[in-house]
């Protein structure tokens, strides 16, 4: 294990790159160690990535072709079931998840007055309205609540024993009968006024009769589940702001997505605060520790490097091997795969221990063939000084290096030999 030296440097300092390095050959690209598959301590210790398909057009075999062999989990709309055999056969080790809201019925999935055949949802509205309108979430005046900003989107109340069974019943049965590995379970709320700010449904008076609601779904959701092994993985963002929400809801789920995961735009990262940093990676470490999925989404883009290896760092600050990585740069566009990186290729090989943080509150990792460090304080400039030489992402061989505000790096070891 390498020792490091750490110190704060001056503010005024001007820094024109997200890691400058003092290097040691400049303009020299070194070839990592290489590897010896049967021999390391580990075997292919790299990136896990998910691609969420969820638009309407049909996925080209080429494209499938590609991109199987270098996603780990996809999560397709229903419609697209005859897909599974697609990927798996590329790759038969990838995950595939149908998409399905926990929490909506939608009145587009409907055609000549009869429901889809396929439903992004788990109940159809036009079963609902006709059959069983008083599953419909109401507002304290009695009317029917819809999503704000999602037209068509209208709520269900969710702590409905008929309108969980349905749904469960539903959504097991087409699991297994499309050779789904599982189903994402969009929109697992936690708040009363989500999609309607302070707008308050009839039938909940505070936010924890609402969240054991959820759960009481969850419970249902996941007998089924065991019953046919399949996975629960479910939309739990920004629950770093509600202490709890993310282990209570997990116990009864194999896994959850974040989908703003520490990067949210292009220059707007989170910083370490109470609600911040430290809360979101201990998510996806909490489910490392129980041996559940994470699914970790940063909105960064291909121009934003800061905010790529910010995020990248992180991610294997905690990933133990369940967690999946996917860029995101626009909201909601789920369609073509997030862009590769030869940064994915990396092996990291053996984690020594857990993450920890040194005295400067600079957060660090080591493995066999790699150490990631990453700087999540708000202002503050820091140089980590190596006391032996690493490569830095751009391949170059270095002795230290500066890591800006919320920025992040992962150094490879050199075998000089």
């Amino acid at each position: 294990m390498s020792r490091i030296f750490i110190k704060l440097l001056f503010l005024g300092i001007v820094f024109f790159s997200v890691s400058c390095s003092k290097d040691e050959n400049e303009n020299k690209v070194v070839e990592p160690d290489t590897i010896d598959e049967a021999l390391t301590d580990t075997l292919g210790n790299k990136t896990k990535l998910f691609w969420m398909y969820l638009d309407y057009e049909e996925i080209p075999d080429a494209l499938i072709a590609t991109e199987a062999p270098r996603r780990d989990l996809v999560v397709l709309n229903a419609w697209f079931h005859e897909y599974v055999q697609k990927f798996k056969v590329v790759n038969p080790e990838i995950k595939t998840l149908v998409y399905k809201d926990l929490s909506s019925t939608r009145s587009y999935a409907v055609e000549n007055g009869v429901d889809n055949e396929y439903l992004p949802t788990g109940v159809g509205y036009q079963y609902a309205i006709t059959s069983h309108p008083e599953w419909f979430l109401l507002d304290t005046d009695g009317n029917r609540l819809e999503y704000t900003g999602y037209a068509d989107h209208w709520q269900m109340d969710i702590g409905n024993t008929e309108y969980q069974q349905l749904w469960v019943n539903q959504v097991g049965d087409e699991l297994v009968t499309n050779s789904w590995d599982g189903v994402l379970l969009d929109n697992a709320l936690y708040t009363r006024d989500s999609y309607h700010e302070n707008i308050f449904p009839m039938n909940y008076q505070t936010d924890e009769q609402f969240q054991a609601a959820y759960k009481s779904m969850f419970t249902k959701i996941n007998t089924r589940l065991k019953i046919d092994n399949k996975l629960g993985i479910a939309n739990l963002t920004n629950t770093r702001l509600y202490k709890g929400v993310w282990e209570s809801y997990m116990e009864l789920l194999n896994g959850g997505l974040d989908e703003w995961w520490l990067v949210f735009s292009n220059g707007n990262y989170l910083s370490d605060y109470a609600e911040g940093y430290t809360p979101q990676i201990t998510e996806v470490a909490t489910n490392e520790a129980d041996g559940k999925i994470t699914l970790v989404q940063p909105h960064s883009s291909i121009s934003d490097d800061q905010g790529f290896y910010y995020a990248f760092a992180s991610y294997w600050l905690v990933n133990n091997g369940n967690t999946y990585f996917s860029e995101q740069e626009v909201t909601d566009a789920y369609k073509d795969p997030s862009p590769w990186r030869e940064e994915y290729t990396w092996n990291f090989g053996k984690a020594d221990s857990n993450y920890f943080q040194v005295e400067s509150g600079v957060f660090r990792r080591n493995f066999s063939h790699a150490v990631v460090l990453v700087n999540a304080n708000e202002t503050g400039s820091l140089e980590v000084n190596l006391d032996a030489p690493h490569l830095n992402e751009k391949g170059e061989k270095v002795s230290s290096i500066i890591l800006e505000a919320l920025s992040g790096s992962v150094l490879r070891k050199i075998n000089d030999e």
